[in-house]
């Protein structure tokens, strides 16, 4: 045991003289990553602000005039134009959405009658059009409760809104009232964060092992390594010890940056979230390894790398809920190592969850790193 120990750490020492001398690497590996997640963070937000409102006033009343004006308090939405009919409102391809208020708009509300109120809204973008079906039914909502009459209007959408109305609540009515946890603030960066530092770690754990080892085989030196004394295990474990030790740095650079920039809470144990991004670093760099025992070439090996790590990063729920993924890659999304590095992360950070809730996906983590890390030894060595 004491020889294994002085050659795999002869074989270290040689590793980490070669990252020293690439401080380029170790400049690229701990700056852009950081840049990244501040751009992520701010700019993958799903609100959306200032969404280009249109309005046809057939009505031409007090009662329109001011039903556009509480449409005008809601920050989301901006008056872009008024017009005549619809059909100009169509000829329109900058408006998000547009109304048509109709004649009989006022008459309607004066008897105590229901008014029609027409909706059309833009779904190209589907996600920006359930959005502003969410703020309008708000604001009608809020029309209304404020209203001196009731019944008093509702809208009927044509393309994405559904019938609804939206009157104030009679008396011994239900009520609900929502109540916000982990996340009381709302703060949507928070999310996006906690996936991105996980997706940064990873990816970068198997481009730098790829890498790494890839130009062993474009130096010649790896026949060199062959004829000493060293066992195979131990230049694999040499090799990537110190990947292993960076990108145990970058995570935790990573998490610092999140706490700092975006107020990202860690409200969780500290030593969980350090072993499942040690497992999930392991993971990583034995993806990398695998790859580079088939690449001749550090541009081939990158190459192969921008194959693998794309779907591992969808099917992760990083950046979008796996519920909403179709059932087949749901399934296939328990073999992503990633997935589970994401859940421990949001559970230690946001939602303090505790042991008994995070076992699984620890244990989980851990056999499919060990998995990956195995083969690509056994890959490594046959090679």
């Amino acid at each position: 045991m004491s020889a294994f120990i002085r050659r795999y750490l002869a074989l270290t020492m040689k590793e980490v003289q070669q990252l020293r001398r690439n401080r380029g690497l170790l400049v690229q590996l701990m700056i852009p990553p950081t840049i990244v997640l501040v751009i992520f963070g701010y700019a993958l937000n799903p609100k959306v602000r200032g969404l280009r409102l249109g309005v046809v006033d057939e009505s031409q009343t007090y009662e329109s005039r001011d039903f556009i004006d509480s449409l005008t308090e809601n920050v989301n939405f901006t008056i872009a134009n008024l017009y005549t009919s619809p059909e100009d409102a169509l000829k329109n391809l900058d408006l998000d959405l547009f109304l048509v208020i109709p004649t009989d708009f006022a008459r309607s509300l004066n008897r105590g009658e229901t008014a029609d109120v027409q909706v059309v809204i833009d779904a190209v973008d589907a996600n920006t059009a359930q959005i502003a079906q969410g703020y309008l039914g708000k604001v009608l909502g809020d029309y209304n409760s404020s209203a001196d009459f009731v019944p008093a209007a509702y809208y009927s959408p044509r393309r994405t809104l559904n019938r609804a109305a939206h009157p104030a609540p009679p008396p011994g009515a239900v009520e609900v009232r929502s109540a916000y946890i982990y996340n009381p603030g709302l703060i949507t960066t928070w999310y996006y964060v906690t996936g991105i530092m996980s997706i940064i770690m990873f990816i970068n754990a198997s481009l730098v092992a790829s890498a790494l080892a890839v130009k062993e085989k474009e130096t010649g030196t790896i026949e060199q390594l062959m004829m000493t004394p060293a066992q195979t295990v131990e230049m694999l474990l040499a090799k990537t010890s110190p990947v292993f030790v960076v990108m145990m740095a970058v995570i935790f650079l990573a998490l610092i940056t999140g706490v700092v920039v975006f107020g990202l809470p860690v409200r969780g144990a500290l030593w969980m979230f350090t072993l499942a991004a040690a497992f999930s670093a392991l993971a990583g760099i034995g993806i990398g390894v695998l790859v580079a025992t088939v690449s001749k070439s550090q541009q081939q090996a990158q190459l192969l790398t921008f194959f693998v790590n794309p779907p591992i990063t969808l099917l992760s729920g990083a950046t979008s809920p796996i519920d909403n993924m179709p059932d087949f890659f749901q399934k296939l999304s328990y073999l992503d190592p990633l997935r589970y590095l994401v859940t421990i992360v949001r559970g230690v950070t946001l939602k303090d969850a505790p042991w008994s809730a995070l076992w699984p996906n620890l244990v989980t983590l851990a056999g499919v790193a060990i998995l990956l890390f195995s083969i690509s030894a056994w890959r490594f060595r046959k090679q």
